[in-house]
C-alpha cells in the first residue's frame, strides 16, 4: 500500500489536532472575508458578519462577576488574503491603559497557540498590538472612544502570524477581553470560550469552511465529524489545503484555492476502504490515494483509485483507477494485488491477478461498471501489469503474458498504452500472410466489438507510400492495413478521456507535423458535473486531439479544449494547424459569460495532458507550439 512521506506524517499527525467546522449554531467563531477596502479608524461600522458576544468566563483566570457597563463586549473578526482583522466594541466604565486588553488566542493546527494582545491608547499611550507579549510592529490598531467605553479596529498581517507560509486554515481560537480596575494589572476576564488551551478551544472558521458548513454540511445534514480531517499541499500554491472525508464526500478548500471563498466537493461513490496522501506524480505536490467499495446488485467490486490535481487543473482528476476485487454473491470473487512503490518521479505501481474462485471461466467477461479499469484474470491474456507516470496518468509499462495470451507479431514491440489507461494499444497476428481484412476480423472478436464502425477512412499515416485504414467502435481508435505492420497486426488505443464512444463527434486526417504522413485529428466533448458551490448542472468541454502513427504505435502529440459550455453559457478559443509544424491557439468568444462570472481562472500549463481553454479575457495573445518530434511543444 501507499506510505506516506515524512513530510505527509507530519501533516497527518497535525490533522488529528484539527478543530472541528464552525456552524451557524457551533460556539466557534466565524471570520467572514473582510470587506474590499477596510478603513482601520476604530469605528468598525463598514464590517459585515454577526457580532459575538463576549458572554463566557474563563474557568481559571476569570476573576469577580461584573455588571454590563463594567466589562461587557462584542467582537467581530474578519480575513483576507494579507491580514486578520478583528474589531471590537467594548463597554467599560474606566479605561486602564497599559492594562485593559482585547486577547485573541489562535489555535494553530499542530496544536501550538499564539496569543495576540490588543492595547487600545489612553493617557499618553499609543495604541499597540503585541504577539506573545511584545509589540508587533507589522499590525496597526486604532481605537476610538465612546460613552462608557471605546471601540478598536485592528489588522495582523499573516507573515506575522507562526507558520503562516504554508498554514492559514484549520484554525482554532477565541477572543477574551482583560478588564483592570484598581490597577494595570487585569481584574477580570470575558470571553467567547470557557477554556484557552489548545485542545478545548473552539473553531475558528474562516470563508471557505464557513462556505462549507452552510453549504454541504447543512443540505446533506452531515453532523459527525471526517473521518479524514488533514493539511496537505494539493493545488500547488505556497499555503497547504484542508482535506476532509464526510461518509463517500472527499472535501478541499483553503486560503488559496478557489479564492479563498468555496470549497471543492466529490462524491467518491462507494464505501470508502482506504485514504492517504503521496506525491505520486512526481510534482512535488500531495496525491489522493483512496480505495472503494463499490455496491452493485449482484456484489461488489473494490477499486484503487488515484485522484490529482496534477497539471493545475481546477479540480482532482484521476490518473489511475483500477478494479482490484469482485465478488459476485457469497462465494464467487477474483482478486488483484496492487503494490505502490516509490516516491515522486519514481513512483511505480504494479498489479497481479492473485486467485479466484466460483468463477465460469468459459463464460465469464472482463468488464467495468465503475469507469475504472477492470480485475486482471489469474487465467487471462495478461495477468500482471507495472505503471508508470507519463503525459498526466499512469500507463502501462509492462505486461506479464498469462496462459490465453496469443503469440506476438514478429518484430513487434512490447505492448503500451500511449494513451492513459487505455485498453488496447496492442499489436496481434491475425495471419501468416498480408490480410488486413482478416486483422480488423482478429480485432472484433479480441474487443468483443459488433456492428459497423462509427468512423471508417483511409489515409497514409505510417511508413510506405499506402493507406493505412482507421476505425473507430466505441472509444476504440484503431489502425491496420496492407503495409501496417506487414498486413498482420493492429495498432488500436482506447480514447478515455471521453466517457462515451458517442462523444466522439468527428474523426479527419491532415498532415499538420509536415513529414509527409497524415495524423489523426480527433474532436469531441468531455461532459462533468459542476459542483453545486458554483450552481450544478453539467460541464461540457469541447477538445481537440492530434495521434499520430509512431512505428507501430498510436501517440497523442497535442490535446487542447477550446471551448467550454454550461447550460447556454459559453466560452470558445480558436484553434489554427499553420505553416512550419505550428499549431496556434487564440482566445473566441464568451456568451453568457463575463470576466467577472466566469467561476474558473486563466490556467497558464496544461491540465489532464490538454492545453488550457484560452479566454477572451485573459490578455494572452495566441500561444504557439510546434512540434518538436515527439509532440507539440510551446515555443512562446
Amino acid at each position: 500500500m501507499l506510505g506516506m512521506h515524512r513530510t505527509t506524517v507530519a501533516l497527518a499527525f497535525a490533522a488529528a489536532l484539527l478543530g472541528p467546522l464552525a456552524s451557524a449554531e457551533a460556539k466557534g467563531l466565524a471570520a467572514h472575508l473582510a470587506p474590499e477596502r477596510v478603513v482601520l479608524d476604530g469605528l468598525p461600522d463598514e464590517w459585515d458578519g454577526r457580532w459575538r458576544d463576549l458572554d463566557q468566563m474563563p474557568e481559571r483566570g476569570g476573576g469577580k462577576a461584573t455588571s454590563e457597563s463594567d466589562a461587557s463586549g462584542q467582537i467581530l473578526l474578519s480575513h483576507d488574503a494579507d491580514a486578520l482583522y478583528l474589531a471590537a466594541v467594548i463597554t467599560d466604565d474606566r479605561l486602564v491603559a497599559g492594562g485593559d486588553h482585547v486577547e485573541l488566542v489562535l489555535g494553530i493546527p499542530g496544536g501550538q497557540t499564539a496569543s495576540i494582545e490588543l492595547y487600545p491608547g489612553a493617557k499618553g499611550r499609543r495604541a499597540v498590538v503585541k504577539l506573545g507579549g511584545r509589540p508587533l510592529a507589522a499590525a496597526k490598531i486604532v481605537e476610538a472612544p465612546s460613552d462608557g467605553g471605546y471601540s478598536l479596529e485592528a489588522k495582523v498581517p499573516w507573515s506575522a502570524l507562526p507558520k503562516s507560509r504554508t498554514v492559514r486554515i484549520g484554525y482554532r481560537g477565541a477572543v477574551f477581553f482583560h478588564d483592570a480596575d484598581a490597577s494595570s494589572r487585569p481584574e477580570t476576564v470575558i470571553g467567547t470560550s470557557e477554556k484557552r488551551d489548545y485542545a478545548h478551544l473552539p473553531p475558528l472558521s474562516l470563508a471557505p469552511e464557513l462556505a462549507l458548513g452552510s453549504g454541504l454540511l447543512r443540505e446533506r445534514n452531515i453532523q459527525a465529524a471526517p473521518s479524514q480531517n488533514l493539511l496537505a499541499n494539493v493545488v500547488g500554491d505556497a499555503l497547504d489545503e484542508r482535506v476532509l472525508v464526510y461518509g463517500p464526500y472527499l472535501v478541499v478548500l483553503g486560503p488559496g484555492y478557489r479564492e479563498g471563498r468555496q470549497y471543492y466537493y466529490r462524491d467518491l461513490e462507494g464505501t470508502l476502504l482506504g485514504f492517504e496522501v503521496k506525491d505520486v506524480t512526481g510534482d512535488g505536490r500531495d496525491d489522493f490515494f483512496i480505495k472503494k467499495r463499490v455496491q452493485g446488485s449482484k456484489g461488489w467490486v473494490e477499486v484503487a483509485e488515484v485522484l490529482s490535481y496534477h497539471g493545475g487543473s481546477e479540480t482532482p482528476e484521476p490518473v489511475f483507477a483500477q478494479e482490484l476485487r469482485l465478488a459476485i454473491g457469497d462465494d464467487a470473487m477474483i482478486e488483484n494485488e496492487l503494490r505502490i512503490t516509490g516516491r515522486g518521479r519514481g513512483t511505480q505501481i504494479s498489479l497481479r491477478a492473485t486467485k479466484a474462485r466460483g468463477i465460469d471461466q468459459g463464460s465469464f467477461a472482463r468488464e467495468s461498471n465503475t469507469g475504472a479499469e477492470p480485475v486482471l484474470l489469474p487465467w487471462g491474456e495478461v495477468t500482471g501489469q507495472t505503471f508508470e507516470f507519463r503525459d498526466g496518468r499512469f500507463v502501462v509499462r509492462g505486461e506479464t503474458k498469462g496462459r490465453g495470451a496469443s503469440a506476438p507479431a514478429p518484430a513487434a514491440a512490447p505492448r503500451a498504452r500511449p494513451e492513459p489507461r487505455p485498453r488496447g494499444a496492442s499489436w496481434a497476428k491475425a495471419a501468416a500472410q498480408a490480410d488486413p481484412d482478416g486483422v480488423y476480423a482478429h480485432y472484433k472478436k479480441q474487443r468483443d466489438v459488433r456492428g459497423k464502425a462509427k468512423f471508417d477512412l483511409r489515409a497514409n499515416l505510417a511508413e510506405g507510400a499506402g493507406k493505412e485504414r482507421v476505425v473507430v467502435h466505441d472509444r476504440d481508435l484503431v489502425v491496420f492495413g496492407e503495409e501496417f505492420l506487414g498486413g498482420r497486426g493492429f495498432a488500436a488505443v482506447e480514447l478515455v478521456a471521453f466517457a462515451r464512444g458517442a462523444d466522439i463527434k468527428k474523426l479527419s486526417t491532415r498532415d499538420i507535423t509536415r513529414d509527409g504522413k497524415q495524423e489523426l485529428v480527433i474532436e469531441g466533448v468531455i461532459e462533468s458535473p459542476m459542483p453545486d458551490d458554483l450552481g450544478g448542472g453539467v460541464m461540457k468541454r469541447e477538445v481537440v486531439m492530434v495521434y499520430k502513427v509512431v512505428g507501430q504505435q498510436l501517440e497523442r502529440v497535442f490535446a487542447a479544449e477550446v471551448a467550454r459550455n454550461v447550460g447556454d453559457k459559453r466560452v470558445e478559443a480558436t484553434l489554427r494547424f499553420t505553416e512550419g509544424r505550428i499549431i496556434e491557439l487564440s482566445p473566441g468568444r464568451a456568451s453568457g459569460y463575463s470576466e467577472r462570472t466566469y467561476p474558473w481562472r486563466q490556467k497558464t500549463t496544461p491540465d489532464g495532458g490538454f492545453e488550457p481553454l484560452v479566454l477572451p479575457w485573459s490578455g494572452i495573445d495566441k500561444v504557439r507550439l510546434r512540434f518538436d518530434g515527439q509532440k507539440f511543444a510551446r515555443i512562446d
